[in-house]
């Protein structure tokens, strides 16, 4: 992972700082996820949110380039994560403290991970034409929204499993019992909230999201 050349220093911490804590706290997936990220060459940018436009955002940092790349051949996975950004809002971190800044980079991580695997697949599709990763926005999300949700059972904290239940990405069986991920939740929100659905609009293909004009 490499950090843009502008961003302050108190924002550098709170990013290193949460990604140790997904590394500490975080699931077998998490730490997968988390930790080829921090090995790669990932773009790590913070940005007032007039910019960035949502807490975060992830992308292919120069498409026509990457998608040179990929006509050349086989990329691994460090490499092709080494083409994508997590842009944060600064005020992310200033007004959600860790918790905001650990969610959003467990969320746009996961983001980060399925870009990179897209673009490994396409790269190494004259070997393996069958084996191309490229999932629809409803499917990206429904990904990340479960990977935010099961980061909030191991962290297992009032203030996070409140925000979870707030967004309807947890349930809880009874008044005070324990919280699990809500399939029918998350599937709620992505209809509400995204215009998605399973059966109908999944909305654009991964590579289409970040811009790649793949042949």
């Amino acid at each position: 992972m490499k950090f843009d050349h502008d961003i302050d220093k108190k924002y550098r911490k709170s990013v290193d700082d949460a990604f140790a804590r997904i590394m500490e706290k975080g699931n077998a997936d998490h730490k997968r996820v988390t930790g080829a990220i921090l090995e790669s060459d990932m773009l790590v940018q913070v940005q007032p949110v007039s910019k960035v436009k949502a807490s975060g955002v992830t992308g292919v940092i120069d498409p026509p380039k990457t998608a040179k790349k990929i006509a050349r051949g086989e990329m691994s996975l460090l490499d092709a994560l080494g083409e994508i950004y997590i842009n944060i809002a600064e005020e992310t971190i200033d007004t959600g403290g860790q918790r905001g800044c650990e969610g959003t980079f467990v969320h746009e991580g996961r983001h980060a991970y399925d870009f990179a695997t897209m673009i490994q697949t396409y790269s190494a599709a004259e070997m393996n034409p069958l084996g191309i990763f490229d999932p629809t926005l409803y499917e990206l999300e429904l990904a990340a929204h479960k990977t935010a949700g099961d980061y909030m059972l191991c962290i297992d904290k009032d203030e996070y499993l409140d925000e979870g239940l707030q967004l309807m990405i947890l349930g809880r069986q009874t008044g005070s019992g324990p919280c699990y991920v809500d399939d029918a939740g998350i599937h709620k929100r992505l209809c509400d909230s995204y215009g998605l659905t399973p059966e109908g609009n999944q909305g654009p293909m991964a590579s289409q999201l970040v811009g790649l004009k793949l042949s």
